[in-house]
């Protein structure tokens, strides 16, 4: 039955849910294609049958094997799906890392820019932006395999940088927000906001954590105690 399966995969005919013209040699809008993934992604998830099939193939060999281990070709056999209908849907591992983590990561940017606009007007905002480092950190830790996928095939195949993927472009306006208040209020050392935020997410990254973590052992709390020591004590004015 399998085999059978596997000989239809290149032969097979979509749903007509999911009959969207391909693009796939069509280069134009890329930039704004890359830019806007996960929203491509939830748009066209509810309504597109094979897009569970694969997200729980990749999800099963992630699991068994490990994220570098595992091919396009390998999700796309579990799945049971020709790859010509997996690259419809994916370009490549991190886009469907990031649809993994859909879920995860817009709630964790929602609650983040739920918290920025609730504390408007306080003083405090070196404390908070503290909290947000650390909350950062946490998230990285659950999910360090999955991000790193995802700015590594971001920053790799589509040649674009970190600071343009739409996570970390909402973490950025989030602390250049947070250092902008802290500049204002005379918290911090003078130097430029914008520069600071993006020195900071460039250290709030996957892959520092897992370098960290694995090259010298480092804990979630000494990483945090270490980005916190040069983003807060190193900026503050007291």
């Amino acid at each position: 039955m399998k085999g059978d399966i596997m000989k239809k995969t290149e032969t097979e005919v979509e749903p007509v849910t999911s009959a969207a013209p391909d693009n796939t040699e069509n280069t134009e809008n890329t930039e704004n294609k890359d830019n806007t993934v996960n929203t491509d992604i939830a748009a066209k998830e509810p309504a597109d049958p094979y897009m569970q099939r694969i997200l729980e193939a990749a999800r099963q060999l992630f699991t068994e094997s490990g994220l570098e281990a595992v091919s396009m070709y390998g999700i796309a056999k579990r799945a049971g799906i020709g790859q010509g209908s997996l690259y419809r849907r994916f370009t490549d591992k991190g886009e469907i890392c990031s649809a993994l983590l859909l879920d995860s990561t817009e709630q964790f940017l929602s609650g983040m820019e739920q918290q920025l606009a609730a504390s408007a007007g306080e003083t405090a905002a070196l404390a908070h932006l503290q909290s947000s480092i650390e909350q950062v950190v946490g998230f990285i830790e659950q999910y360090a395999e999955l991000l790193n996928m995802i700015k590594s095939e971001f920053t790799g195949k589509k040649q674009l940088t970190q600071f343009e993927h739409p996570f970390f472009q909402r973490l950025g306006v989030i602390m250049g927000e947070l250092l902008h208040r802290a500049s204002a209020n005379g918290e911090i050392i003078g130097i430029d906001p914008r520069f600071a935020a993006t020195a900071l997410i460039s250290v709030l990254s996957p892959d520092l954590y897992l370098y960290e973590q694995k090259r010298n052992g480092s804990s979630k709390e000494e990483i945090s105690r270490g980005i916190v020591a040069l983003f807060i004590t190193g900026l503050s004015k007291r």
